[in-house]
């Protein structure tokens, strides 16, 4: 396996159990994010603080959010991730494929995107 491999898989295995503190130690501390869409989420966030102030916001909104990992694929520049997640609010759900992509800097992710199979659906979702 790939080293990159496992820093996503490991990052993603933090994300699941919450932990958001060994989840920020996979980030550049100027890592870019991309989100698409019109959500409120929607934008592009620089550094690792914006991050976790997004993450922490859609957790709120979100708060029954999985996802399944499907696959992953990562060389010493870029990496990416196919999984099945799973938003849920209350007795509101979505189902979605999703795709992060991202690129490594000195074993951390630097930057990344996430792009959803009905961005529209998600959209409408996340509000």
């Amino acid at each position: 396996m790939h080293p990159n491999e496992k820093l996503l898989r490991d990052a993603d295995e933090a994300q699941m159990q919450g932990n958001v503190e060994a989840f920020k130690d996979f980030l550049t501390d100027d890592v870019i994010v991309h989100i698409p869409g019109k959500s409120s989420f929607a934008g592009v966030y620089k550094g690792r603080d914006q991050f976790l102030e997004l993450f922490g916001r859609f957790m709120e909104r979100t708060p029954e959010y999985s996802f399944e990992p499907h696959a992953y694929l990562a060389d010493d520049e870029h990496g990416v991730n196919l999984s099945r997640s799973h938003y849920k609010r209350g007795d509101e759900t979505l189902d979605s494929n999703d795709t992060f992509l991202c690129h490594f800097h000195d074993g951390k992710i630097s930057e990344f995107w996430l792009s959803s199979e009905d961005n529209d659906a998600v959209d409408a979702f996340l509000g």
